[in-house]
């Protein structure tokens, strides 16, 4: 049995690795002899990561094409030909809207070969089912062409624990609603964006899990070096919110007003005999915040200080888990810095940038620990935090019991998916309001 598993992954956002290392961990373990290949964004990252061939979503991905093409005209004259061709607008926009499609013709033949080799298809990752990043012709449209292949394939297409939104574009709306018309399968992550899908017009059955995340084994994370320490450890998590170097939005005067907060409150945590630990569980679109974050606080800390509570971006998901089972509470704007903190029992205060945060958040039971990134002010994050220490306990508690449970689930919907006998035909589906088992088709 061969099974793809597509996401928008690959520039070291290790939520979606997260979702990808509980995935293959348990279709491993009911499907021992199962072959899983990636398709991503960055292939070869995908392929060191978690140990699988992989296959880029699009033409573009670098070294994909090798040399591209041969002529008979020398270097020289070729690259003469392309200067002046540039200099021309019209002759310049329609050669490179000619050379997109030819591209994109060549990737989608090569896409088809590769799915015509598998059983199935599984679409799983984070926000999959929406175009908040480069709008609809980048997750939209990439999860509709690979729909339409794999079913042109005559290959099964499983869209699993997604979230959906937004979907701003009729354009993004229509390739996301044709994609959830042409899957066997569809779960998404919560009853908001399945909420969403049905206000496409999709009149099929859904159903909603717990994001897969929560299927992520822990037991590896390190509590060895765990010491009691007098004074708690703070880990915060600050993301690119609207820097106009990596985020889509782009407003430098909110991306400089929310580092300015996140330094204040840093430093009432610092007068308040609290330990300090700046992380980041995003190489790509995290990665200046760190540094802009730190220069901020560089006249509250002693140097040496500044360096060991400045850590670089993780590497990997157990890097990541490692670091934050030491830290006593968490604040970060990330839907799976929410979830690792569930899954690893730590009280945490969310700054939202996105409505999958809140919605996560009011599903736990803690909104009033969930503020709004662009409007929260350092007096509301400190009532917050404060609230959440004299909290701490019963959160603790809370969030074992609702990881425990989330896995229960997950477990239980694996367990129809991936079985031998069942993958290749339409699985019951467990519902987890009623506890009876569904038909899963369409």
């Amino acid at each position: 049995m061969k099974i793809g598993l597509l996401d928008h992954m690959g520039y070291g956002n290790l939520g979606d690795a997260a979702t990808q290392e509980a995935l293959i961990a348990n279709i491993k373990k009911r499907l021992p002899d199962a072959e899983i290949i990636g398709f991503s964004l960055n292939p070869d990252d995908t392929t060191r990561r978690h140990g699988i061939a992989s296959y880029s979503i699009t033409y573009w991905h670098p070294g994909l094409e090798g040399i591209e093409g041969t002529t008979a005209a020398s270097p020289g004259l070729w690259l003469r030909i392309k200067v002046k061709l540039k200099n021309i607008p019209v002759v310049s926009l329609m050669v490179r809207r000619i050379l997109h499609f030819m591209r994109e013709v060549k990737h989608l033949g090569r896409s088809f070969a590769i799915l015509r080799s598998l059983d199935s298809l599984i679409i799983a990752g984070g926000g999959q089912l929406g175009e908040l990043w480069r709008g609809p012709w980048s997750h939209p449209y990439n999860i509709f062409k690979f729909s339409l292949l794999a079913k042109l394939a005559g290959r099964r297409v499983l869209i699993i624990n997604v979230g959906a939104g937004p979907l701003n574009s009729w354009l993004g709306r229509a390739f996301i609603k044709y994609s959830v018309y042409l899957a066997d399968y569809v779960s998404l992550r919560d009853v908001e964006s399945q909420t969403l899908i049905q206000r496409l017009g999709v009149k099929r059955k859904t159903h909603v899990f717990p994001d897969s995340v929560y299927a992520l084994d822990i037991a590896n994370t390190d509590t060895a070096s765990l010491i009691r320490a007098t004074k708690p450890l703070v880990g915060i998590n600050p993301i690119g919110f609207c820097d106009p170097r990596t985020w889509l939005k782009k407003d430098e005067t909110a991306y400089l007003h929310y580092l300015d907060k996140l330094a204040a409150f840093s430093s009432w945590l610092i007068s308040q005999n609290y330990r300090l630990k700046i992380f980041s569980g995003e190489a790509s679109v995290d990665r200046y915040a760190l540094e802009d974050l730190k220069q901020r606080l560089m006249h509250d800390l002693p140097p040496d200080d500044i360096e060991r509570a400045f850590l670089q971006p993780s590497e990997s998901v157990k890097d990541l888990l490692d670091e934050m089972m030491r830290m006593d509470f968490i604040v970060t704007s990330k839907f799976h810095g929410v979830v690792f903190s569930h899954l690893l029992a730590k009280p945490v205060i969310a700054l939202s940038y996105h409505n999958k945060i809140d919605d996560l958040m009011r599903t736990v039971g803690h909104e009033q620990h969930c503020l709004d990134v662009e409007t929260f002010d350092c007096e509301r994050l400190r009532v917050a935090f404060v609230s959440l220490v004299e909290n701490a306990q019963s959160l603790k508690l809370q969030f074992s019991q609702r990881s425990q449970s989330n896995a229960k689930v997950l477990n239980a919907q694996f367990d129809e998916l991936f079985v031998p006998t069942r993958f290749q035909v339409c699985p019951q589906i467990l519902d987890t309001k009623t506890g009876a088992f569904l038909d899963g088709s369409a």
